[in-house]
């Protein structure tokens, strides 16, 4: 990849920080670092809703705080975040806490689109987000990606939903140096450094092996902490994730959620529907083995005195397998019945509640997941509203048309003026004022 340098020291910056990212967007971020000018602003906000109180990008939708985690992930806010479209881990930390602080916010969803960052910091939200749980319901959504410091982000929350086609992993910490020595040497120029004797490794030289494995324990340490919060967070062994949770790579969908990286598949509106309802949306939407009881299940075949599946008849173990199985499964059957149940009473409570005029705002508290009552107070507002520009219209004509004599009801009205002011006439003469 060739980059034309602008501003050298933006790229030196972008370039020797860790990072916890996706390849390719690791390639554009900088490319955009290099870059001087030409940046255009980018509106990653996908679903709009009502702004959240005390929060810089947050948003509610009912009941529900919407927090999206966008584009590239720096500590601190910065020209990228600003007019790039990425996002600062301090922005969500405060916004994640104006979420908390208000009462009524009864959970939070963190809509995540992003393929990873500045590994500086985020460890640090994490373990915020991991301590909502147990307070207020926290649930992750990937729509399309979580990659890298996006996707540590994304399991440290109680639940961690995604689409079909969301790619999730990218598990790793990268470090970049530039070397210029080549560069330097053909212009003439040499560097001369005087490192303190008592600090011998506060400079290593990447061209000696012992310099590269310096960087690469670095790096090892970093993202072994990675690792090993992520399997904390997932309820997995370190060494299940290092094994399945694609070793840098990332799985689509279904794959992810099979090897445990996340709980199930549905749609942002879906699980925010969900949400709105006091449920939680695994409940609707995992497939997980682990999710449904079906994991673990030579620990489950043991019978009353202790033995396992293995010491007993063929027979007896597939049929023990099978029943499990199957109750998992109906169990799930159960859950979603429930919930579809529920969801046509939503819509038909809605519907009833319908007045002529409102159909479109009908149709938009269905989509969004309104409960009744919170479309039922937006049409008691809304008449209010009317009302109150009613009255307030009626007003400004009575007291435009004050010197209009009151009607003895014997005037014949001439064209359209004179209508008027016998109808504002009668008006006063009637209510005496």
């Amino acid at each position: 990849m060739t980059i034309n340098v602008r501003n050298p020291l933006i790229f030196d910056a972008a370039l020797t920080a860790n990072w916890a990212m996706e390849e390719g967007a690791l390639r554009q971020v900088m490319e955009i670092a290099a870059r001087e000018t030409q940046i255009t602003q980018q509106m990653l906000e996908a679903y709009r809703g009502q702004e959240l109180e005390r929060s810089e990008r947050a948003t509610r939708r009912g009941n529900v705080a919407v927090i999206d985690v966008a584009g590239p992930l720096f500590k601190r806010a910065n020209l990228m975040t600003t007019f790039c479209g990425a996002t600062a881990y301090e922005t969500l930390r405060r916004d994640l806490q104006a979420a908390m602080d208000n009462a009524s916010i009864r959970s939070i969803l963190l809509n995540i689109h992003s393929p990873g960052g500045e590994a500086a910091g985020v460890a640090e939200l994490a373990t915020a987000i991991n301590e909502v749980r147990g307070k207020k319901p926290i649930v992750s959504y990937a729509g399309d990606q979580a990659a890298s410091a996006a996707f540590w982000l994304g399991t440290a929350s109680d639940e961690f939903i995604i689409g079909p086609t969301a790619a999730l992993g990218s598990m790793g910490v990268v470090a970049g140096y530039r070397d210029t020595s080549a560069q330097d040497a053909a212009r003439g120029i040499k560097t001369i450094e005087f490192v303190s004797s008592q600090s011998p490794y506060k400079r290593v030289d990447i061209n000696t092996q012992e310099g590269r494995d310096r960087v690469q324990a670095r790096v090892d340490a970093m993202a072994a902490v990675f690792v090993e919060t992520v399997a904390k967070y997932r309820g997995v062994s370190v060494e299940h994730a290092l094994e399945h949770f694609g070793q840098g790579d990332v799985l689509i969908g279904k794959a992810a959620v099979d090897a445990g990286m996340a709980d199930g598949v549905a749609t942002f509106e879906q699980v925010l529907a969900s949400l709105s309802r006091g449920e939680s949306p695994k409940a609707s939407y995992a497939f997980n083995p682990a999710a449904t009881g079906q994991a673990n299940v030579e620990e489950e075949m043991k019978d009353e005195t202790g033995a396992t599946a293995a010491t007993t008849k063929p027979e007896e173990t597939t049929t023990a397998a099978v029943t499990i199985v199957t109750t998992a499964s109906t169990e799930t059957v159960d859950l979603a019945a429930e919930a579809r149940t529920v969801e046509r009473k939503r819509v038909t409570d809605i519907m009833g509640l319908t007045l002529p005029g409102y159909e479109e705002h009908a149709a938009k508290a269905i989509e969004t997941g309104s409960s009744a009552h919170e479309f039922s107070a937006m049409i008691v507002a809304a008449e209010k509203a009317k009302r109150t520009e009613r009255a307030a219209d009626i007003k400004t004509d009575t007291e435009a048309n004050s010197g209009v004599a009151p009607s003895s009801g014997q005037e014949r009205a001439q064209g359209d003026e004179a209508a008027v002011n016998a109808i504002l006439g009668a008006m006063k003469l009637a209510t005496g004022k």
